[in-house]
C-alpha cells in the first residue's frame, strides 16, 4: 500500500476508534469539550483558568461556561489563589476523580471486550503496533 493510501488508512481508523472510545462516558451531561478541560484540568500545573484556556487552545472567556458547567455538576471545585488575590486555582474534586476513573475503567472494559473477540492472530498484530502507533504520536 502507498505510503499517502496507509496515511489515509490509518487516520480514518484511529478517528473511528476515537469516536467508539468517547460514546463511552460515565456522564452524558458532559460534552467531550466538557471532558477535554477536565484532562488539561489533571495535568496543568497551578491550574487557573487562563492556564487551563491556554492548555485547550482557546480563549479565556471561552473557558468561563465550561469550568461553570464543571462546578454545577460538581465535578471541579475553585479556591482562591495563595498569592494573587484576583485569580482562582480549579481543581478536580474526589466526584470528578471518581467520574473520570469510572470513565477510564468503561472505556478499557469495552475496549478489552472488543480485542477478547479477536482472533489470535489479530491480537498479536494489535500487540505488535501499539509500539509502532506510539512512536507516531510522538513525532
Amino acid at each position: 500500500m502507498p505510503t499517502l493510501a496507509l496515511a489515509d488508512a490509518l487516520r480514518v481508523a484511529l478517528v473511528r476508534m476515537g469516536r467508539r472510545m468517547r460514546r463511552e462516558r460515565v456522564d452524558e451531561a458532559l460534552s467531550l469539550h466538557h471532558l477535554s478541560a477536565l484532562g488539561a484540568l489533571q495535568m496543568v500545573e497551578e491550574p487557573t483558568l487562563a492556564r487551563i484556556a491556554a492548555a485547550e487552545g482557546v480563549k479565556p472567556p471561552s473557558m468561563v461556561k465550561t469550568l461553570q458547567h464543571l462546578e454545577s455538576l460538581g465535578y471541579i471545585e475553585r479556591s482562591d489563589h495563595p498569592s494573587d488575590g484576583r485569580m482562582v486555582l480549579f481543581r478536580i474534586s474526589d466526584k470528578g476523580e471518581a467520574m473520570i476513573a469510572e470513565t477510564r475503567e468503561r472505556r478499557n472494559r469495552a475496549l478489552a471486550a472488543a480485542i477478547d473477540a479477536l482472533d489470535p492472530e489479530d491480537r498479536a498484530a494489535l500487540e505488535r503496533a501499539i509500539p509502532v502507533i506510539q512512536r507516531l504520536a510522538e513525532r
